[in-house]
């Protein structure tokens, strides 16, 4: 019979991540927060590093078990702190089956799971059968940009990455879109829109030229979308608008098709040879590839799954996590073993109690198989 935790004792647990609110960038709270899973993870004898935070961001902490002697290059388990919603807009409350909180499925549950995971089985007569690194980064919803390159150098030394992402179910997710952002400005002239107007050189016209030929990049059939998700230009209706901007999203399913978005993105230029366009922006994250490798991860993780009686369903995702800069350096990764919920960045994030139990067991059972190979 499965060893499954209390649901319970593990949301009482959860509890105490949840209450300290760390949206990216809040410093003063997530470095509360850091310091209450520093206190947690000390007694399990774990290596600890915390890394000091920069660009306004907030630090990281990385806790390192060495595990069994002779193991192999081990796991990594790759979690991230930061939240989305701002504090005080979702208190903690129960209704029924549902708790929910700020940032409790995206991702303090699974990154709780994680912990919890790590503390039975160095609690157990078995103790760890190899090595395992637990990465805490507090940027992820922003592109992770200060902890990336940790991400990738830690991965590139491990035999396989698991990440505790949310899921809406039983599931975990083998495919994951990479991510492109841009903020795209044109400058123009300024004139008087009545007595002027041929003197203008307008740049709103020259944004909505070139949003129609960016709409056009978007390929149902490769999966490709851009999205223009904000615009602005101009100053009054009499006058030729001097300057507009707008700010796009781009996801693809193959990153050669993403790098040649990004190419024709940065080499935008102007019909008007009087009007200048600047690019900032570029590939914020490479696609999570269905590799072979991760394929037998998620083969384990079913084997795992089918012995509590619950089929593990494969899924892909649009959004991007932390798994596509781990599994872009050749790691095999296996994302979505997080806590069960729904509706995470809104006021209705919440989880599922009655999984905690066994995506606990899941995360715990994959870290003993995959440490000691």
């Amino acid at each position: 019979m499965p060893n499954l935790l209390d649901n319970e004792a593990l949301l009482a647990g959860l509890r105490r991540w949840v209450e300290i609110e760390t949206p990216t960038g809040a410093i003063v709270e997530i470095g509360r927060l850091l310091d209450r899973i520093t206190d947690d993870l000390r007694p399990l004898g774990a290596a600890l590093e915390r890394i000091p935070g920069r660009d306004g961001m907030g630090d990281h902490l990385i806790a390192r078990f060495a595990g069994g002697a002779g193991a192999g290059r081990g796991v990594l388990i790759t979690c991230h702190l930061d939240t989305v919603c701002p504090p005080g807009s979702l208190p903690m409350r129960r209704d029924g089956d549902r708790f929910y909180g700020p940032g409790i499925a995206d991702m303090k549950g699974g990154a709780y799971l994680a912990f919890a995971a790590l503390r039975e089985i160095l609690g157990s007569a078995e103790g760890l059968r190899g090595p395992v690194t637990l990465i805490y980064n507090t940027d992820e919803e922003i592109g992770s940009p200060t902890s990336h390159a940790l991400i990738e150098r830690e991965a590139r030394g491990a035999a396989c990455v698991l990440v505790p992402e949310p899921a809406r179910g039983d599931e975990v997710v083998t495919f994951r879109k990479g991510r492109a952002q841009y903020g795209i400005d044109i400058f123009g002239r300024e004139s008087h829109a009545g007595s002027a107007h041929a003197d203008g050189r307008s740049a709103i016209s020259e944004l909505a030229r070139t949003i129609v030929a960016l709409d056009a990049l978007t390929d149902p059939a490769t999966e490709t979308t851009l999205n223009v998700g904000r615009i602005a230009g101009g100053t009054e209706p009499n006058v030729v608008a001097g300057h507009a901007r707008c700010d796009i999203d781009v996801r693809f399913a193959d990153d050669g098709i993403g790098r040649a978005i990004d190419r024709r993105i940065r080499g935008l230029v102007p019909q008007d040879p009087d009007i200048r366009i600047e690019v900032v922006g570029g590939i914020e994250k490479p696609c999570l590839a269905r590799t072979p490798g991760t394929l037998d991860l998620f083969a384990v993780a079913r084997r795992i799954n089918q012995g509590l009686g619950v089929p593990l369903v494969e899924t892909r995702s649009g959004g991007g996590s932390d798994g596509n800069f781990a599994a872009a350096v050749g790691t095999p990764t296996l994302d979505g073993l997080g806590a069960i919920g729904n509706a995470w960045h809104s006021p209705a994030e919440h989880i599922a109690v009655s999984a905690l139990g066994h995506r606990e067991f899941l995360l715990r059972s994959l870290i003993q198989e995959l440490a000691a190979r």
